[in-house]
């Protein structure tokens, strides 16, 4: 049968038409479907791919120390990537090489035919988001800025940076305990950094954004946008140039000594603010000492003869009327038996007939002398004596900012751990436990006339140049004891260091007042032996108008010396001598030197500022010549006195003959030399000639004089 060709054609155009109309219904139907029931899934599909709320987080406050500088602050940091795909073929082509070199050289972590062969493979398998440094330095960033292809920006050199916030301590290891740092992730808070977390941190802000080409995303206003709300500043008070003379006279003293661990801790005596504290043990991977354990609040340890204060304290309490010169029979040996146990004295405190004084028992720390007291004085009952301890409250946890405190451990006669031997043997620091802060803040009462107070570490809170928060004294127990049990303590502390353990001490040129302490470290079940101990020194100066205590506490030395007087003490000298010299001074102490004509006019130079204040004062008038120096000299003719400038000249060593030490020593460290003196008063001569040359860093010895 023959098929006529026009209606074979004709067949083929109603199917191409049927299929056509089938096609246009079936995308209408589908549109009328996404219209209807998909629109709001799909748009918030694509709105999740294209737009996003993203994080905008606040910059974290500072830590600022007592002296104004920073211990603690947030510095950008730049990770930066590289879109090789967005390079225009001749540029990448042409500077890939030079562009591989600068990152080698920069960045030292491939050789320069590894990063061409590292860019050009990215390029190939089309890769937009290549790694290439991970949070360099602003310097580095904006050297890399000018990279070849890099410099040709984001859009054409493919340079993307992406800024983060890194946490720095300028001063490095330098209180790095006390400032700590924070892990907010890993739910970690260690010192001032967690304890004053929320403050610092701020309030993060919301952005929306808009992915563009590249993988960038570009800020859009929204109603629904929150700016972040920057971190408040923590003003400490912690004195850096006395901490760091503090880190560096315990370092030495644990290098010197071969000991695990040690601390230091300062504190003004009045308002309990902590200036100084400073906890290092040694690392054996690292082989150094380094601050990674608070020891200073954090350890427990049993306060040895260090305690003998406050069970002073208790015998005075329990009898007011006891005379201190009053005679004591211990016998002619340095060992007592208390219930089967023998007690030994590090030598013997007795005269020929077994007699010594309450005071030089005191003095001279014997053991049992103390234990003898207490247990004729409480063994009927053994709580009276830990009452009058409790009336002290050192047996309450400070409840620090910094946590982490451990508990003070001082037990009662309810104890399961009480027994006859407890009484004798808590009376000279064994059988309880508390922190070196612990032990301080009572000695610190004993200084403050009995006020105890709360050692704290911040004095404000500040958002920018509003102060959000003042931190006022915070008093524990108004008075520990009765008037005259504490001037009984200061005037037994003073005998120490005039007469007794710390008689190395007594020479300062000002007054001390403090405590040895050499405690055996317990082992556990194995008991106390002889080759572990735990040296401690604590007092305060100057004894009589006291201005700051301290307590030097070293775990375990092991080398030919274990006793609190040789080991910790020399590091309470070389502190206190640093503050005495720098912050007190002879002029606040004995008023020997207060300002008059002839100390300015006796000085190689004086600080223009103080002989302002001094005429401005005085009424007197002088010829001036100076032209905005702050150091002068002042002469005196026929009664009337001129004032020249004093001219320095880079490493030159000036004449500081006649200056105060404060002033000697600020104006010499200023010009980048290290300054050790000896004596007190006025410098007498200077071990480096004036006008000599001497190179930075150098050390200049100055012999002071009171006259």
């Amino acid at each position: 049968m023959k098929i006529d060709p026009k209606n074979d054609v004709l067949w083929r155009v109603f199917l191409v038409y049927f299929i056509v109309v089938a096609v246009g219904v079936w995308v209408i139907l589908a549109m009328v479907r996404i219209q209807v029931k998909e629109k709001d899934e799909l748009l918030e599909r694509a709105s999740k791919r294209e737009l996003k709320i993203r994080d905008e987080k606040a910059h974290r406050g500072n830590v600022i120390s007592k002296n104004g500088t920073l211990l603690a602050t947030s510095v950008p940091r730049y990770s930066i990537y590289f879109d090789p795909v967005s390079v225009e073929k001749e540029l990448f082509n042409r500077e890939v090489t030079q562009l591989a070199d600068s990152l080698s050289r920069l960045l030292k972590n491939k050789s320069k035919q590894q990063y061409v062969s590292y860019l050009k493979d990215a390029r190939a398998k089309g890769r937009r988001y290549v790694k290439i440094a991970n949070k360099i330095s602003v310097a580095d960033y904006k050297r890399m800025q000018k990279f070849p292809i890099f410099r040709a920006g984001k859009n054409k050199g493919g340079f993307i940076a992406e800024r983060s916030y890194v946490r720095e301590l300028p001063y490095g290891e330098l209180a790095a305990r006390t400032i700590g740092y924070v892990r907010e992730e890993e739910n970690i808070f260690v010192g001032l950094e967690g304890a004053y977390n929320s403050s610092l941190r701020g309030s993060d802000g919301k952005q929306l954004v808009r992915r563009i080409n590249g993988n960038f995303w570009m800020p859009m206003p929204s109603s629904d946008n929150v700016d972040p709300v920057n971190g408040d500043d923590i003003y400490t008070s912690i004195d850096i140039e006395i901490q760091d003379v503090a880190e560096n006279a315990l370092k030495k003293c644990l290098v010197e000594n071969d000991a695990l661990q040690g601390c230091v801790v300062l504190m003004d005596v009045k308002s309990g603010f902590v200036e100084v504290m400073a906890s290092l043990s040694y690392n054996e991977e690292k082989n150094k000492y380094e601050e990674a354990y608070n020891f200073a609040l954090r350890h427990n340890v049993e306060p040895g003869s260090t305690f003998k204060a406050i069970t002073m304290c208790a015998l005075l309490e329990n009898n007011p009327g006891l005379d201190i010169d009053s005679k004591l029979h211990l016998g002619t040996t340095d060992y007592k038996v208390f219930y089967k146990r023998t007690m030994r004295d590090s030598h013997r405190v007795t005269d020929e007939k077994g007699y010594t004084t309450i005071r030089n028992a005191f003095e001279q720390s014997s053991n049992i002398a103390f234990a003898t007291l207490v247990e004729d004085a409480f063994v009927d009952n053994p709580q009276r004596y830990i009452d009058f301890i409790y009336k002290t409250k050192i047996q309450e946890p400070l409840n620090l900012d910094i946590k982490g405190e451990a508990k003070p451990d001082i037990k009662t006669t309810k104890d399961k751990r009480w027994s006859k031997l407890s009484l004798p043997w808590m009376s000279i620091g064994y059988e309880v436990m508390m922190t070196p802060i612990q032990i301080l803040t009572f000695y610190n009462a004993i200084a403050n006339d009995g006020v105890m107070v709360k050692p704290q570490f911040v004095k404000e809170i500040r958002h920018g140049n509003e102060v959000k928060q003042v931190f006022d004294t915070i008093v524990i127990n108004e008075r520990i004891a009765s008037a005259g049990t504490i001037e009984t303590l200061q005037e037994l502390l003073e005998g120490i260091v005039q007469n007794g353990t710390a008689k190395n001490m007594s020479k300062l040129g000002f007054s001390v007042a403090g405590k040895t302490g050499t405690a055996q470290i317990s082992q556990g079940s194995a008991g106390y032996n002889k080759k572990n101990y735990t040296a401690t020194f604590v007092g305060y100066f100057p004894a009589d108008e006291p201005k700051y205590s301290c307590i030097i506490v070293v775990s375990n030395p092991r080398g030919k010396k274990y006793y609190g007087s040789s080991v910790s003490g020399p590091v309470f000298k070389e502190i206190a001598e640093k503050i005495y010299a720098t912050r007190l001074g002879v002029v606040d102490e004995t008023g020997e030197y207060q300002a008059d004509c002839n100390s300015f006019v006796g000085s190689s130079m004086v600080y223009f500022n103080d002989f302002l204040d001094y005429c401005n004062t005085e009424n007197i008038s002088f010829v001036d010549n100076v032209q905005d120096n702050e150091w002068v000299s002042v002469n005196q003719a026929n009664d009337e006195l001129f004032v020249n400038s004093v001219e320095f000249e880079d490493n030159v060593v000036p004449d500081v003959k006649g200056m105060s030490v404060t002033d000697a020593v600020y104006l010499l460290e200023s010009m980048g030399w290290k300054v050790k003196f000896e004596g007190y008063g006025r410098v007498k001569s200077q071990s480096v000639k004036p006008n000599s040359e001497l190179r930075k860093g150098s050390v200049i010895n100055l012999v002071l004089s009171s006259k």
